[in-house]
């Protein structure tokens, strides 16, 4: 189940956020050894202040937070602009209010183990991903921009939302890191579905999402 929330609600979802952050220290620093600031165990950035919409994966039987992903509009600041331009040598320049960026993307592997979907594959990643479709979709946002190590490419084309690659770095870390752009619509909903089993909305509720601002 997804459970999804703006930044500045994070207050009244104390216990999320918390293990949320405390996941991507786990993911981005001590597993991928990617340079990002942790505090008292919480991986949090200057990004995490300007309202992101947040998606984390709730197991429906324990509670536990198995995995979350960030949301920032393209028309302010972003980690592409901010951070990641530098790093590549192609030119790119995405500032539209059609197109979100995806980040902090993170699956707690203890958790993941034991959620599978129907088909085998990995519960939680098939939640955000699903999840991050449809809130996508109740936005009117058409595209999602974001950056993934070269294992994810393997991961995005199992689960049948593929991106189209539009740069590659290896002046990152250890491994090529990609930028990829996703086509939101029903069609890449309906490929998701039939790979992970999961046809119903993966989402907590239904509340309208009109904008991250």
């Amino acid at each position: 189940m997804i459970r999804y929330f703006q930044g500045r609600d994070r207050h009244h979802y104390r216990r999320e956020t918390e293990e949320m952050f405390r996941l991507r220290a786990r993911q981005f620093r001590d597993r991928l050894n990617w340079e990002v600031k942790v505090e008292n165990g919480y991986e949090f950035d200057e990004f995490d202040h300007m309202n992101p919409l947040y998606l984390v994966s709730v197991d429906e039987e324990t509670g536990e937070i198995a995995g979350g992903l960030r949301f920032l509009p393209t028309t302010g600041p972003t980690m592409m602009k901010n951070v990641f331009d530098r790093y590549f040598d192609e030119p790119f320049d995405i500032e539209t209010p059609l197109v979100w960026e995806c980040t902090r993307f993170a699956v707690e592997p203890s958790i993941a183990k034991r959620r599978t979907t129907p088909t085998g594959l990995c519960k939680t990643t098939f939640e955000l991903m699903q999840g991050g479709c449809e809130v996508a979709m109740m936005a009117g946002v058409e595209q999602i921009v974001g950056i993934f190590d070269r294992l994810m490419v393997r991961i995005y084309r199992r689960a049948g939302w593929a991106p189209e690659i539009i740069a590659s770095t290896d002046r990152v870390s250890h491994d090529t890191i990609f930028i990829g752009l996703w086509d939101v619509s029903p069609a890449s909903l309906r490929a998701m579905q039939q790979r992970s089993g999961l046809v119903r909305s993966v989402l907590e509720d239904l509340t309208p999402v009109k904008a991250v601002a």
